[in-house]
Protein backbone atom coordinates (compact mmCIF):
# COMPACT_ATOMS: atom_id res chain seq x y z
CA UNK A 1 0.00 0.00 0.00
CA UNK A 2 1.16 3.09 -1.08
CA UNK A 3 1.99 6.04 1.95
CA UNK A 4 -1.24 8.09 3.14
CA UNK A 5 -0.56 11.63 4.56
CA UNK A 6 -3.07 13.17 6.70
CA UNK A 7 -0.82 16.54 7.28
CA UNK A 8 2.70 17.53 7.95
CA UNK A 9 5.96 16.26 6.31
CA UNK A 10 7.18 12.58 5.49
CA UNK A 11 9.53 12.90 8.00
CA UNK A 12 11.50 9.22 9.95
CA UNK A 13 10.28 9.04 13.70
CA UNK A 14 11.11 5.11 14.14
CA UNK A 15 12.91 5.84 17.69
CA UNK A 16 9.89 6.26 19.54
CA UNK A 17 7.99 3.49 21.31
CA UNK A 18 3.69 3.65 20.95
CA UNK A 19 1.58 1.91 23.75
CA UNK A 20 -0.71 0.10 22.22
CA UNK A 21 -4.88 -0.87 22.91
CA UNK A 22 -5.83 -4.71 23.18
CA UNK A 23 -9.26 -4.00 20.59
CA UNK A 24 -11.97 -6.89 21.00
CA UNK A 25 -12.08 -9.72 18.29
CA UNK A 26 -13.62 -8.45 15.17
CA UNK A 27 -14.47 -11.49 12.23
CA UNK A 28 -12.44 -13.77 14.33
CA UNK A 29 -9.21 -11.55 14.59
CA UNK A 30 -7.61 -10.00 17.22
CA UNK A 31 -4.69 -7.02 16.75
CA UNK A 32 -2.94 -4.76 18.63
CA UNK A 33 -3.54 -1.38 17.66
CA UNK A 34 -1.11 2.28 18.45
CA UNK A 35 -3.48 4.11 20.77
CA UNK A 36 -2.00 7.15 19.28
CA UNK A 37 0.96 7.12 16.36
CA UNK A 38 3.55 9.61 18.39
CA UNK A 39 6.13 6.64 19.00
CA UNK A 40 7.20 3.82 16.88
CA UNK A 41 9.69 1.15 17.21
CA UNK A 42 11.86 1.21 14.13
CA UNK A 43 10.99 -1.61 11.89
CA UNK A 44 6.99 -1.24 12.38
CA UNK A 45 5.03 -2.86 14.87
CA UNK A 46 4.26 -6.44 13.30
CA UNK A 47 2.64 -5.74 10.27
CA UNK A 48 0.68 -2.42 11.76
CA UNK A 49 1.37 1.04 10.05
CA UNK A 50 5.06 2.26 10.34
CA UNK A 51 5.33 6.17 11.11
CA UNK A 52 6.88 7.72 8.13
CA UNK A 53 7.06 11.49 10.05
CA UNK A 54 4.36 13.53 10.38
CA UNK A 55 0.94 12.01 10.27
CA UNK A 56 1.41 9.54 7.33
CA UNK A 57 1.89 5.70 7.97
CA UNK A 58 2.88 3.11 5.59
CA UNK A 59 1.30 -0.14 5.96
CA UNK A 60 3.78 -2.65 6.67
CA UNK A 61 2.06 -6.27 5.95
CA UNK A 62 -0.17 -6.69 8.59
CA UNK A 63 -3.52 -6.73 9.42
CA UNK A 64 -5.91 -3.80 7.55
CA UNK A 65 -6.23 -1.52 10.85
CA UNK A 66 -9.54 1.10 10.33
CA UNK A 67 -8.58 4.63 9.47
CA UNK A 68 -9.08 5.91 13.33
CA UNK A 69 -8.71 4.49 16.78
CA UNK A 70 -10.66 3.71 19.57
CA UNK A 71 -9.69 5.40 23.01
CA UNK A 72 -8.18 3.02 25.61
CA UNK A 73 -11.09 0.42 26.45
CA UNK A 74 -13.28 1.06 23.54
CA UNK A 75 -14.75 -0.43 21.20
CA UNK A 76 -13.86 -1.02 17.92
CA UNK A 77 -17.23 -0.05 15.49
CA UNK A 78 -16.53 -0.64 11.18
CA UNK A 79 -15.87 2.01 9.00
CA UNK A 80 -18.86 2.95 6.81
CA UNK A 81 -17.36 5.70 5.06
CA UNK A 82 -18.17 9.57 6.10
CA UNK A 83 -22.05 10.53 6.76
CA UNK A 84 -22.31 14.13 6.07
CA UNK A 85 -24.41 15.60 8.72
CA UNK A 86 -27.03 18.48 8.83
CA UNK A 87 -24.95 21.16 11.09
CA UNK A 88 -28.85 22.91 11.62
CA UNK A 89 -30.17 19.94 13.52
CA UNK A 90 -30.01 19.52 16.83
CA UNK A 91 -28.21 17.66 18.91
CA UNK A 92 -30.25 14.73 20.04
CA UNK A 93 -32.99 15.17 17.63
CA UNK A 94 -34.46 12.17 15.90
CA UNK A 95 -32.60 11.18 12.79
CA UNK A 96 -34.70 11.03 9.55
CA UNK A 97 -35.04 7.66 8.06
CA UNK A 98 -32.86 7.52 4.87
CA UNK A 99 -34.51 8.19 1.40
CA UNK A 100 -36.17 5.24 -1.07
CA UNK A 101 -34.01 3.84 -3.62
CA UNK A 102 -35.82 4.73 -6.92
CA UNK A 103 -34.60 1.36 -8.38
CA UNK A 104 -37.39 -0.39 -6.48
CA UNK A 105 -40.18 1.78 -7.75
CA UNK A 106 -38.55 0.82 -11.49
CA UNK A 107 -38.45 -2.49 -10.78
CA UNK A 108 -42.73 -2.07 -10.26
CA UNK A 109 -42.93 -0.74 -13.35
CA UNK A 110 -40.90 -2.70 -15.06
CA UNK A 111 -43.05 -6.24 -13.64
CA UNK A 112 -45.93 -4.38 -15.93
CA UNK A 113 -44.18 -4.98 -19.32
CA UNK A 114 -44.60 -8.81 -19.31
CA UNK A 115 -48.91 -8.42 -18.59
CA UNK A 116 -49.15 -5.69 -21.42
CA UNK A 117 -47.18 -8.02 -23.80
CA UNK A 118 -49.77 -10.90 -23.26
CA UNK A 119 -52.45 -8.50 -23.13
CA UNK A 120 -51.09 -7.46 -26.95
CA UNK A 121 -50.91 -10.99 -27.79
CA UNK A 122 -54.06 -11.83 -26.86
CA UNK A 123 -55.58 -8.66 -28.36
CA UNK A 124 -53.96 -9.98 -32.26
CA UNK A 125 -55.14 -13.29 -31.47
CA UNK A 126 -58.82 -11.73 -30.63
CA UNK A 127 -58.57 -9.16 -33.95
CA UNK A 128 -56.80 -12.62 -35.95
CA UNK A 129 -59.46 -15.18 -34.88
CA UNK A 130 -62.67 -12.29 -35.69
CA UNK A 131 -61.03 -12.07 -39.56
CA UNK A 132 -60.81 -15.36 -39.79
CA UNK A 133 -64.05 -16.58 -38.62
CA UNK A 134 -65.22 -13.50 -40.45
CA UNK A 135 -63.61 -14.65 -44.26
CA UNK A 136 -65.25 -18.00 -43.50
CA UNK A 137 -68.09 -16.69 -42.61
CA UNK A 138 -68.41 -14.78 -46.07
CA UNK A 139 -66.69 -17.19 -48.25
CA UNK A 140 -69.23 -19.95 -46.93
CA UNK A 141 -71.74 -18.96 -49.64
CA UNK A 142 -75.16 -19.11 -47.31
CA UNK A 143 -78.03 -17.96 -48.53
CA UNK A 144 -78.84 -14.76 -47.77
CA UNK A 145 -82.10 -13.10 -47.29
CA UNK A 146 -83.84 -10.15 -45.82
CA UNK A 147 -86.30 -10.15 -42.56
CA UNK A 148 -88.38 -6.76 -43.82
CA UNK A 149 -90.65 -4.62 -41.50
CA UNK A 150 -93.59 -6.31 -39.95
CA UNK A 151 -96.22 -4.59 -41.98
CA UNK A 152 -99.22 -6.04 -39.44
CA UNK A 153 -98.32 -4.71 -36.40
CA UNK A 154 -96.36 -1.06 -35.49
CA UNK A 155 -93.02 -1.34 -33.94
CA UNK A 156 -94.08 0.48 -30.77
CA UNK A 157 -95.97 -2.83 -30.18
CA UNK A 158 -93.07 -4.78 -30.02
CA UNK A 159 -91.28 -5.02 -26.87
CA UNK A 160 -87.21 -4.50 -27.47
CA UNK A 161 -83.88 -4.08 -25.60
CA UNK A 162 -80.59 -2.35 -27.19
CA UNK A 163 -78.75 -4.90 -24.82
CA UNK A 164 -81.34 -7.85 -25.79
CA UNK A 165 -81.43 -9.70 -29.44
CA UNK A 166 -83.51 -12.10 -30.36
CA UNK A 167 -82.69 -14.70 -33.20
CA UNK A 168 -85.88 -16.89 -34.15
CA UNK A 169 -84.41 -21.00 -35.19
CA UNK A 170 -86.47 -22.51 -37.60
CA UNK A 171 -86.05 -25.78 -38.30
CA UNK A 172 -88.30 -27.97 -41.78
CA UNK A 173 -87.86 -31.30 -42.71
CA UNK A 174 -86.70 -30.93 -46.38
CA UNK A 175 -87.19 -34.55 -47.38
CA UNK A 176 -89.83 -34.09 -49.98
CA UNK A 177 -88.15 -30.74 -51.47
CA UNK A 178 -91.28 -28.75 -51.79
CA UNK A 179 -92.20 -25.35 -50.69
CA UNK A 180 -95.06 -26.20 -49.09
CA UNK A 181 -92.95 -27.26 -46.44
CA UNK A 182 -94.39 -26.55 -42.51
CA UNK A 183 -91.68 -25.66 -40.03
CA UNK A 184 -91.55 -28.63 -37.63
CA UNK A 185 -89.45 -26.54 -34.74
CA UNK A 186 -89.65 -22.76 -33.95
CA UNK A 187 -87.59 -21.25 -30.67
CA UNK A 188 -86.51 -18.24 -30.23
CA UNK A 189 -83.17 -17.63 -28.69
CA UNK A 190 -82.76 -14.93 -26.85
CA UNK A 191 -79.11 -13.33 -25.75
CA UNK A 192 -79.33 -11.25 -22.78
CA UNK A 193 -76.32 -8.96 -21.74
CA UNK A 194 -78.73 -7.40 -19.19
CA UNK A 195 -79.21 -9.78 -17.12
CA UNK A 196 -76.45 -12.57 -18.35
CA UNK A 197 -78.48 -14.96 -19.27
CA UNK A 198 -79.69 -16.90 -22.52
CA UNK A 199 -82.71 -18.09 -22.85
CA UNK A 200 -84.50 -20.77 -25.39
CA UNK A 201 -88.30 -20.22 -26.11
CA UNK A 202 -89.74 -22.59 -28.00
CA UNK A 203 -93.40 -22.29 -29.60
CA UNK A 204 -95.68 -25.36 -30.00
CA UNK A 205 -96.59 -26.20 -34.03
CA UNK A 206 -99.61 -27.16 -32.93
CA UNK A 207 -100.34 -23.34 -31.15
CA UNK A 208 -103.63 -22.04 -32.75
CA UNK A 209 -102.54 -18.50 -33.61
CA UNK A 210 -104.27 -15.95 -36.21
CA UNK A 211 -101.96 -15.59 -39.03
CA UNK A 212 -101.54 -12.48 -40.48
CA UNK A 213 -103.40 -11.81 -43.93
CA UNK A 214 -104.51 -15.64 -44.16
CA UNK A 215 -106.99 -16.54 -40.98
CA UNK A 216 -106.15 -18.68 -37.43
CA UNK A 217 -104.46 -21.62 -37.96
CA UNK A 218 -101.80 -23.99 -36.42
CA UNK A 219 -98.33 -21.66 -36.03
CA UNK A 220 -96.53 -24.21 -38.37
CA UNK A 221 -98.71 -23.28 -41.23
CA UNK A 222 -97.29 -19.67 -41.39
CA UNK A 223 -94.22 -21.46 -43.10
CA UNK A 224 -96.22 -22.78 -45.89
CA UNK A 225 -97.97 -19.62 -46.59
CA UNK A 226 -95.25 -17.14 -46.29
CA UNK A 227 -92.14 -18.89 -45.30
CA UNK A 228 -89.51 -17.54 -42.65
CA UNK A 229 -91.00 -14.10 -43.13
CA UNK A 230 -94.68 -14.74 -42.14
CA UNK A 231 -93.36 -16.92 -39.65
CA UNK A 232 -91.84 -13.92 -37.82
CA UNK A 233 -94.29 -11.91 -38.18
CA UNK A 234 -96.47 -14.07 -36.99
CA UNK A 235 -95.10 -14.55 -33.81
CA UNK A 236 -95.03 -11.15 -33.14
CA UNK A 237 -98.26 -10.04 -34.19
CA UNK A 238 -99.81 -12.39 -31.69
CA UNK A 239 -97.04 -11.86 -28.68
CA UNK A 240 -95.38 -9.08 -28.93
CA UNK A 241 -91.75 -9.64 -28.84
CA UNK A 242 -89.61 -7.75 -31.55
CA UNK A 243 -87.47 -10.23 -33.48
CA UNK A 244 -84.10 -8.88 -34.56
CA UNK A 245 -82.79 -11.93 -36.90
CA UNK A 246 -83.93 -15.51 -38.30
CA UNK A 247 -82.09 -18.87 -39.17
CA UNK A 248 -83.14 -21.46 -41.25
CA UNK A 249 -81.97 -24.47 -41.37
CA UNK A 250 -83.05 -28.30 -41.87
CA UNK A 251 -82.86 -31.69 -40.04
CA UNK A 252 -79.97 -32.96 -42.07
CA UNK A 253 -77.57 -29.30 -41.27
CA UNK A 254 -78.88 -30.42 -37.85
CA UNK A 255 -77.15 -33.29 -38.11
CA UNK A 256 -73.98 -32.58 -39.38
CA UNK A 257 -73.35 -29.32 -37.00
CA UNK A 258 -73.65 -31.97 -34.11
CA UNK A 259 -71.61 -34.71 -36.05
CA UNK A 260 -69.11 -31.97 -36.75
CA UNK A 261 -68.78 -31.00 -32.98
CA UNK A 262 -68.07 -34.59 -31.79
CA UNK A 263 -71.57 -35.34 -30.52
CA UNK A 264 -73.43 -33.67 -27.48
CA UNK A 265 -74.49 -35.11 -23.72
CA UNK A 266 -77.87 -35.77 -22.56
CA UNK A 267 -79.83 -37.02 -19.93
CA UNK A 268 -82.02 -40.07 -21.85
CA UNK A 269 -84.50 -41.91 -19.61
CA UNK A 270 -85.31 -45.68 -19.60
CA UNK A 271 -88.51 -44.91 -21.49
CA UNK A 272 -86.96 -42.61 -23.88
CA UNK A 273 -84.12 -45.23 -24.68
CA UNK A 274 -86.97 -47.60 -25.21
CA UNK A 275 -89.01 -45.83 -27.46
CA UNK A 276 -85.62 -44.83 -29.34
CA UNK A 277 -84.42 -48.79 -29.73
CA UNK A 278 -87.94 -50.30 -31.00
CA UNK A 279 -88.84 -47.61 -33.24
CA UNK A 280 -85.82 -46.39 -35.27
CA UNK A 281 -82.83 -48.16 -36.41
CA UNK A 282 -80.46 -46.58 -33.56
CA UNK A 283 -79.40 -48.07 -30.94
CA UNK A 284 -79.12 -45.83 -27.77
CA UNK A 285 -78.55 -46.11 -23.58
CA UNK A 286 -80.00 -44.23 -21.18
CA UNK A 287 -78.22 -42.47 -18.38
CA UNK A 288 -77.98 -38.96 -16.97
CA UNK A 289 -75.23 -37.98 -19.28
CA UNK A 290 -75.58 -40.04 -23.04
CA UNK A 291 -73.43 -39.19 -25.81
CA UNK A 292 -75.91 -38.82 -28.99
CA UNK A 293 -74.16 -38.79 -32.27
CA UNK A 294 -76.16 -36.10 -35.09
CA UNK A 295 -78.61 -39.58 -35.99
CA UNK A 296 -79.17 -40.57 -32.64
CA UNK A 297 -79.61 -36.93 -31.38
CA UNK A 298 -82.15 -36.19 -34.32
CA UNK A 299 -84.64 -39.19 -33.67
CA UNK A 300 -83.97 -38.25 -30.02
CA UNK A 301 -85.46 -34.51 -30.52
CA UNK A 302 -88.62 -35.80 -33.11
CA UNK A 303 -89.84 -38.54 -30.51
CA UNK A 304 -93.48 -37.24 -29.90
CA UNK A 305 -95.71 -40.43 -29.70
CA UNK A 306 -93.98 -41.70 -26.28
CA UNK A 307 -95.92 -38.61 -24.47
CA UNK A 308 -97.11 -35.40 -25.88
CA UNK A 309 -95.28 -32.48 -28.10
CA UNK A 310 -94.57 -30.69 -25.11
CA UNK A 311 -92.06 -33.09 -23.75
CA UNK A 312 -90.79 -32.75 -27.87
CA UNK A 313 -90.19 -29.38 -27.14
CA UNK A 314 -88.47 -30.14 -24.02
CA UNK A 315 -86.35 -32.47 -25.51
CA UNK A 316 -85.34 -29.92 -28.32
CA UNK A 317 -84.53 -27.36 -26.17
CA UNK A 318 -82.31 -29.72 -24.00
CA UNK A 319 -80.34 -30.61 -27.06
CA UNK A 320 -80.02 -26.97 -28.25
CA UNK A 321 -78.38 -26.23 -24.68
CA UNK A 322 -76.34 -29.20 -24.85
CA UNK A 323 -75.01 -27.76 -28.36
CA UNK A 324 -74.31 -24.66 -27.02
CA UNK A 325 -71.71 -25.86 -24.39
CA UNK A 326 -69.77 -27.71 -27.04
CA UNK A 327 -69.53 -24.91 -29.26
CA UNK A 328 -68.61 -22.77 -26.20
CA UNK A 329 -65.77 -25.02 -25.62
CA UNK A 330 -64.84 -25.63 -28.92
CA UNK A 331 -61.03 -24.33 -30.52
CA UNK A 332 -61.02 -22.26 -33.11
CA UNK A 333 -60.12 -24.91 -35.92
CA UNK A 334 -63.07 -26.61 -34.95
CA UNK A 335 -65.60 -23.59 -35.23
CA UNK A 336 -64.20 -22.96 -38.43
CA UNK A 337 -64.40 -26.45 -39.52
CA UNK A 338 -68.12 -26.18 -38.55
CA UNK A 339 -68.76 -22.98 -39.88
CA UNK A 340 -67.17 -24.32 -43.50
CA UNK A 341 -69.72 -27.11 -43.09
CA UNK A 342 -72.36 -25.94 -41.72
CA UNK A 343 -73.43 -22.70 -43.66
CA UNK A 344 -73.87 -23.19 -47.16
CA UNK A 345 -77.00 -24.69 -45.83
CA UNK A 346 -78.18 -22.22 -44.12
CA UNK A 347 -81.25 -19.32 -44.85
CA UNK A 348 -80.40 -15.99 -43.01
CA UNK A 349 -81.21 -12.40 -43.31
CA UNK A 350 -77.56 -11.77 -41.06
CA UNK A 351 -74.14 -10.46 -42.77
CA UNK A 352 -71.13 -11.94 -42.56
CA UNK A 353 -70.20 -9.55 -40.12
CA UNK A 354 -73.28 -10.11 -37.89
CA UNK A 355 -72.89 -13.81 -38.18
CA UNK A 356 -69.42 -13.35 -36.91
CA UNK A 357 -70.07 -10.94 -33.78
CA UNK A 358 -73.60 -13.38 -32.99
CA UNK A 359 -70.31 -16.31 -32.69
CA UNK A 360 -68.59 -14.31 -30.32
CA UNK A 361 -71.26 -13.55 -28.70
CA UNK A 362 -72.93 -16.69 -28.09
CA UNK A 363 -70.04 -18.62 -27.43
CA UNK A 364 -68.59 -16.06 -24.71
CA UNK A 365 -72.42 -15.95 -23.10
CA UNK A 366 -73.05 -20.01 -23.54
CA UNK A 367 -69.94 -20.28 -21.61
CA UNK A 368 -70.44 -17.80 -18.59
CA UNK A 369 -74.10 -16.92 -18.93
CA UNK A 370 -76.92 -19.13 -17.36
CA UNK A 371 -79.25 -21.10 -19.89
CA UNK A 372 -83.03 -21.10 -19.13
CA UNK A 373 -85.44 -22.31 -21.14
CA UNK A 374 -89.35 -22.42 -21.40
CA UNK A 375 -92.42 -22.77 -23.54
CA UNK A 376 -95.60 -20.62 -24.78
CA UNK A 377 -98.22 -21.13 -24.33
CA UNK A 378 -97.72 -21.92 -20.98
CA UNK A 379 -99.93 -24.80 -19.54
CA UNK A 380 -101.55 -22.16 -17.21
CA UNK A 381 -102.70 -20.03 -20.30
CA UNK A 382 -103.96 -23.02 -22.96
CA UNK A 383 -105.25 -26.23 -23.30
CA UNK A 384 -105.71 -29.32 -26.02
CA UNK A 385 -109.02 -28.77 -27.93
CA UNK A 386 -109.64 -29.74 -31.61
CA UNK A 387 -110.19 -27.51 -34.52
CA UNK A 388 -112.04 -28.46 -37.75
CA UNK A 389 -111.10 -32.07 -36.78
CA UNK A 390 -107.47 -31.67 -36.24
CA UNK A 391 -106.02 -31.58 -32.43
CA UNK A 392 -104.62 -27.91 -31.50
CA UNK A 393 -103.11 -26.26 -28.42
CA UNK A 394 -106.10 -23.13 -27.76
CA UNK A 395 -103.88 -20.43 -26.67
CA UNK A 396 -104.76 -17.08 -24.53
CA UNK A 397 -102.44 -14.90 -26.83
CA UNK A 398 -102.92 -11.75 -24.46
CA UNK A 399 -101.68 -14.12 -21.06
CA UNK A 400 -98.98 -16.03 -23.11
CA UNK A 401 -97.97 -12.69 -24.50
CA UNK A 402 -97.50 -10.89 -21.35
CA UNK A 403 -95.52 -14.08 -19.34
CA UNK A 404 -92.95 -14.13 -22.64
CA UNK A 405 -92.36 -10.53 -21.78
CA UNK A 406 -91.42 -11.17 -18.22
CA UNK A 407 -89.74 -13.49 -19.20
CA UNK A 408 -87.06 -11.89 -21.92
CA UNK A 409 -87.03 -8.49 -20.84
CA UNK A 410 -87.97 -8.40 -17.07
CA UNK A 411 -86.46 -11.31 -16.47
CA UNK A 412 -89.07 -12.06 -13.62
CA UNK A 413 -91.22 -15.01 -15.16
CA UNK A 414 -90.37 -18.19 -14.05
CA UNK A 415 -88.47 -20.73 -16.30
CA UNK A 416 -90.70 -23.98 -16.86
CA UNK A 417 -87.30 -26.04 -17.90
CA UNK A 418 -84.93 -24.39 -14.60
CA UNK A 419 -81.59 -22.90 -15.11
CA UNK A 420 -78.70 -24.71 -16.07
Amino acid sequence: MDDIYFSGNNNNRDDYDIPTVNIPDINGQNADYPAYPNNYPEGGYGGGYQNNGGYGYQNNGGFNPPPYYPPQGGTYAPYRGKEKRDKSAKRGAPVPPPQQDNKKGKKKKGCFRPVRIIAAVLVLMFIGSFFAVLLCAGFSGYTKTSLKHNEYIRSSQLANDPFIQNILLIGVDGADGTDSLRSDSMMLVSVDLRHGKIKLTSFMRDSWVFIPDYKYSKLNAAFSHGGAQLVADTIEYNFKVDIDDYVLVNFTMFTEIIDALGGVDVEVTEKEARFINRTTRQTVDSGPSVHLNGEEALVYCRIRKLDSDYMRTYRQRKVIKALMNEISLSSLPSLLSVISRVLPKVETNMNPVKITFLAYKGGFSALFFKIESTRIPTDDYSRDTTKGGQSVVETDVDANADYLYNFIYNDSADALDGQD
